[in-house]
């Protein structure tokens, strides 16, 4: 049987993934000048807002979490890249399309919450590919050993 719509939901899902990847590394990989920039416009944002005046949250704190996150972000979507090259290497000609069905389930939902939420759509790709791989039956052939047994 061919497994065509969950190669498809794969590859989307594949996609995603590695576009979330790709901007949180760039995020992640930002030039001293571009971050000493940021910094100079979030200290601009909160000197100029009344409400963040007595607010004890530094500006450096903030960047270290969105350095933080993003890190967290590219560990979490290469590692559902890989996963998803893994699926569907067995989903490619019908090899283990149960093992690859139960791999994209996992990976969608915990990389769904590893990104924060960032790979939502790449997590619904995994989720369909790997719903319909598990539910789809495989044709199986007549075993020709075991039915000329039962004849006699």
């Amino acid at each position: 049987m061919s497994r065509v719509a969950e190669i498809i939901f794969s590859v989307i899902g594949l996609v995603i993934y590695g576009l979330v990847f790709f901007f949180s590394f760039r995020v992640l990989t930002m030039q001293e000048d571009t971050k000493a920039q940021f910094k100079q416009q979030m200290q601009d944002a909160m000197n100029s807002n009344p409400n963040a005046q007595g607010n004890s949250v530094s500006v450096d704190k903030i960047i270290d979490a969105i350095s933080t996150g993003s890190l967290v972000i590219v560990i979490f979507s290469a590692i559902a890249i890989i996963l998803g090259i893994v699926a569907i290497v067995f989903l490619k000609g019908n090899k283990k399309p149960k093992a690859a069905g139960i791999i994209l389930i996992v990976t969608g939902v915990v990389t769904t919450l590893g990104t924060i939420a960032f790979g939502i759509f790449g997590g619904i790709a995994y989720l369909i590919a790997g719903i319909t791989a598990l539910v789809r039956k495989s044709k199986n052939k007549p075993n020709t050993e075991e039915s000329s047994v039962e004849n006699y």
